[in-house]
């Protein structure tokens, strides 16, 4: 940018209101005065830009004191951006080290430099502020108040300037969501569906051909297609399946009313808790439980003839569940010889209050207690037991939980009852 005398009619302005205001009030312009417009107007006026502006022109319209703002550039030389100065601009350095713990002031030839630090993480030279005179020692609290100021404010104001940016990031890549992975996966999910109708008309017409005699050429052939269309339409409504939940946690939580939302924007419909959660997350997970040895099981008072129907996000729910049945696998333990996974749901009576019936899912698996001053804080972002530094893992998935269930109006829970960990969330009843 090429400096140049700030021509900012607006900013002039509204310092020489604020001086009329103090002069109403028979205050004579001083450096408290000067100092206060400072503060005020700095949070006014929200651009950068015009804060750059207003650091040179409050010392020369409140004080008379003509000044030039220099900014720290790439490759750390001071370059002016503000000045009411007529004098010819200049870059210069400061002798090391350039930013004390806190700001500082450098006397040079017919004027005072008074630095501009950022004091809030590792002290570091941002700018300087020129006065274009000698400003006599008894000024210095005063200026070294108006540079921490300063600081402050364009920390403030750089902070907006790059949530500025990252929102309109995150904004785009949004809409790119929304084009290139959401769109694709609903047609994903028809290509899915074809298959499989054409894969059923094969195996229907393969069974319906007539057996071959046992002389015929091509005879083993005519033998296999039968298993490898069966084989073949086993493995596509496999991985439609997977690919089903793949996308629906997918689309869940990349959903656009989450990003403008700024927290997770809930998609609420009916949803059955057997069919449509425990059993797709149960199969999805199955494999991995028997490479672990765990025995499934549902819970022996559980009537798996009842269908639990509640109001919820159903990717995001069956996420819930995915977290529980991750921590099975890695945290389950034997106990007598066997390791075992349990889970069930019943009706819990007046769980929110006289009347309002409650229903409460479980993951239980053997395995030793957690120590109760951990289980308070189970649930907490980044806690992870002192027993499970063995296994791979963040902390996050059982603060998700309770996230996301609280967000239904439900809560979270845990108990042992001896040889299984127990963890619970009660939902209110639809």
């Amino acid at each position: 940018m090429q400096p140049s005398p700030p021509k900012r009619a607006h900013i002039r302005t509204r310092i020489l209101d604020r001086l009329a205001r103090c002069e109403e009030r028979g205050h004579a312009p001083d450096r408290l005065t000067a100092l206060n417009i400072f503060y005020e107007l700095g949070l006014e006026f929200e651009s950068l830009h015009d804060f750059k502006s207003l650091c040179v022109l409050v010392p020369d319209i409140c004080l008379g004191t003509p000044a030039s703002l220099y900014m720290r550039g790439p490759k750390g030389d001071l370059r002016l951006r503000r000045t009411t100065s007529a004098q010819e601009a200049r870059v210069f350095s400061l002798p090391d080290p350039p930013c004390p713990e806190s700001p500082g002031i450098v006397r040079t030839a017919g004027g005072t430099v008074v630095t501009i630090c950022d004091s809030e993480h590792q002290p570091r030279l941002i700018g300087a502020l020129v006065l274009h005179r000698e400003a006599p020692p008894d000024e210095d609290a005063f200026w070294l108040e108006f540079a921490r100021g300063a600081a402050r404010i364009m920390a403030v104001k750089q902070t907006a300037v790059s949530n500025r940016k990252h929102l309109t990031f995150i904004s785009n890549l949004v809409r790119d969501i929304g084009h290139n992975v959401i769109v694709p996966n609903i047609q994903f999910k028809l290509l899915f569906l074809q298959l499989e109708r054409q894969l059923t008309r094969l195996q229907r017409r393969i069974d319906g051909l007539t057996l071959p005699r046992h002389d015929a050429p091509d005879l083993d052939a005519r033998l296999e297609l039968p298993v490898l269309a069966r084989d073949l339409l086993s493995l596509q409504k496999t991985i439609s399946s997977r690919f089903q939940q793949s996308s629906l946690f997918l689309e869940s939580l990349l959903r656009r009313g989450h990003f403008e939302k700024g927290g997770y924007d809930l998609l609420l419909r009916p949803c059955r808790v057997k069919s449509q959660v425990f059993e797709p997350q149960i199969e999805r997970f199955l494999s991995m439980f028997r490479s672990q040895d765990i025995r499934i099981e549902v819970a022996p008072d559980v009537r798996i003839d009842e269908e639990i129907v509640l109001q919820a996000d159903l990717g995001l729910f069956s996420q819930v569940f995915a977290n529980l049945l991750a921590n099975a696998i890695k945290y389950t333990r034997p106990a007598d010889g066997e390791k075992l996974m349990r889970y069930g749901w019943e009706t819990v009576p007046d769980a929110f209050g006289q009347g309002r019936e409650g229903v409460r899912l479980f993951v239980a698996t053997t395995g030793p207690e957690i120590p109760p001053g951990e289980q308070a804080r189970l649930f907490d972002e980044g806690f992870r037991s002192a027993g499970t530094d063995s296994e791979d893992g963040s902390g996050h998935g059982l603060s998700f939980v309770k996230q996301i269930v609280e967000l239904h109006h439900g809560r979270v829970g845990y108990a042992y009852e001896a040889p299984m960990n127990i963890f619970s969330i009660i939902m209110p009843r639809a």
